[in-house]
C-alpha cells in the first residue's frame, strides 16, 4: 500500500513539473496589454513592412491567450524575414498551446536549423517529446540544450523528468544536484523543486 502511494505521488509531481517547467508566457493585466497592442497596430499601419512588429504584436496575443491571432502576426512577420528564428520558435508555442503539435515540431525544428545554438528551442522540442513519451529524444534534446546553456535550469528539469519516467532514478538524482549546482541561487523556487525531486527519489542533497 505504502509503495502504491508512492507511486501516485511521483506521477503528480512529473505532472506538476512538466506543466511548470513547459514554454509559458507571463499574463499582464489587460489594460497594459490594450494599450500595448493598439500602439503597435499603429505602429504597423505606419510601417507595415517591420517584421518585429508583427512579432512584439504577437507575443501580446500570447499573453492574452489569442493564440489564433499570435499565429496570424508570427505568420506576417516570417512572411517578411524568412528566417526569423524567434517567430518560429514562438508561432510553436502558439500551435502547441492550440493542440498542433506536429506544427509546433516543425517550427522547433525550424527554429533550430535557423540558429543551431537556440537553447530555448531544443528545451522547447523537447517538452513535447515528453508529451508524447519519447524520452530519449526529450534527454538528447535538453543534453544539447545543457551543452549550448550549463546554467539552463529547465533543461535539468525537464531532462530529470525524462529520466524517471525511463526509471532512471540515479540518473534523474544526479541531473537535479547538477541543477542545484549550476543554478543562480536567486532561482530558489526552481532549486527547492530540483531538491524535493531529489528526497523524494530516496537520494541526498
Amino acid at each position: 500500500m505504502r509503495k502504491s502511494v508512492l507511486i501516485i505521488s511521483l506521477s503528480l509531481i512529473l505532472c506538476c513539473a512538466s506543466t511548470l517547467f513547459s514554454p509559458v508566457f507571463a499574463v499582464e493585466t489587460s489594460p497594459s496589454l490594450d494599450s500595448q497592442i493598439a500602439e503597435l497596430t499603429n505602429n504597423i499601419e505606419s510601417h507595415p513592412n517591420e517584421s518585429v512588429l508583427y512579432f512584439k504584436r504577437g507575443n501580446l496575443y500570447i499573453k492574452r491567450q489569442e493564440f489564433d491571432l499570435a499565429i496570424k502576426d508570427f505568420d506576417k512577420a516570417i512572411e517578411i524575414n524568412h528566417r526569423y528564428a524567434a517567430a518560429y520558435l514562438d508561432r510553436g508555442f502558439a500551435y502547441s498551446k492550440l493542440k498542433q503539435i506536429d506544427l509546433a515540431f516543425n517550427d522547433y525544428n525550424k527554429a533550430i536549423e535557423i540558429d543551431p545554438r537556440y537553447t530555448h528551442a531544443y528545451t522547447n522540442r523537447a517538452y513535447l517529446y515528453l508529451q508524447k513519451a519519447e524520452y530519449d529524444l526529450a534527454i538528447s534534446d535538453c543534453n544539447k540544450a545543457i551543452e549550448l546553456n550549463p546554467k539552463y535550469a529547465k533543461a535539468y528539469l525537464n531532462k530529470g523528468t525524462a529520466l524517471e519516467k525511463k526509471l532512471m532514478y540515479s540518473e534523474a538524482i544526479e541531473t537535479y544536484r547538477n541543477l542545484i549546482a549550476n543554478t543562480d541561487p536567486q532561482q530558489a523556487d526552481i532549486i527547492d523543486i530540483a531538491k524535493s525531486r531529489i528526497r523524494l527519489l530516496g537520494g541526498t542533497i
